[in-house]
C-alpha cells in the first residue's frame, strides 16, 4: 500500500491536482459538520479529532469518534458522495494539513487509474478499519445500556 501523502510529490498529481498546506493550531477547527465542501485533508504532522456534535439538554456535546494523526487522511466521504461533513474535526496539536481538491482528485483518479487504483484501496482499507472500531465502540454502548436496564 502507497501512503496517501505521498501524492503531493507525484508530477502528475501536481499537474493536476491543486493542493495547499495549512498550519494550524490546537483546538482550531479545520472542518466543521454539516460544512458543503469536498476537499480531502491529509496529515503531514499533528493530530487532530473527529467528533460528531450532539444536543442534549444541557448543550450541545461532542462526541469523539477517532483520534487521526501523520499520514492520516479526512474528508473522504464528502469527496466521494458530495454530501455535506458529518463530523467536525479539531486540531489536537499543532498541525501541518494538506487541503487537497476532492473533485480534481477524483478526477486524477479516473486519469491515472493505476495510481487511482491505490489510492481507492488505501482509503477503503482505512474506512474498514473505521467501521470495526465503530462497531466494537456500538456494541460497548448498548451493552452498557442493555446491562443498566436489567
Amino acid at each position: 500500500m502507497i501512503n496517501l501523502t505521498e501524492l503531493l510529490l507525484d508530477p502528475d498529481f501536481i499537474d493536476n491536482v491543486p493542493f495547499k498546506i495549512i498550519q494550524y493550531q490546537a483546538t482550531d477547527v479545520i472542518l466543521e459538520e454539516k460544512e458543503e465542501t469536498q476537499d480531502v485533508f491529509f496529515i503531514l504532522n499533528g493530530v487532530v479529532q473527529v467528533s460528531l456534535l450532539i444536543n442534549d439538554e444541557q448543550g450541545r456535546l461532542l462526541h469523539n469518534l477517532a483520534r487521526l494523526v501523520k499520514n492520516d487522511f479526512f474528508g473522504e466521504l464528502s469527496m466521494f458522495d458530495g454530501e455535506p461533513r458529518s463530523a467536525e474535526v479539531i486540531a489536537c496539536t499543532q498541525c501541518e494539513i494538506a487541503k487537497v481538491d476532492g473533485t480534481a482528485m477524483l478526477n486524477f483518479m479516473e486519469k491515472f487509474p493505476d495510481r487511482g487504483y491505490f489510492i481507492l484501496r488505501e482509503m477503503y482499507m482505512s474506512l474498514i478499519a473505521r467501521m470495526r472500531k465503530n462497531n466494537v465502540r456500538t456494541k460497548e454502548v448498548l451493552d452498557l445500556f442493555l446491562n443498566k436496564r436489567s
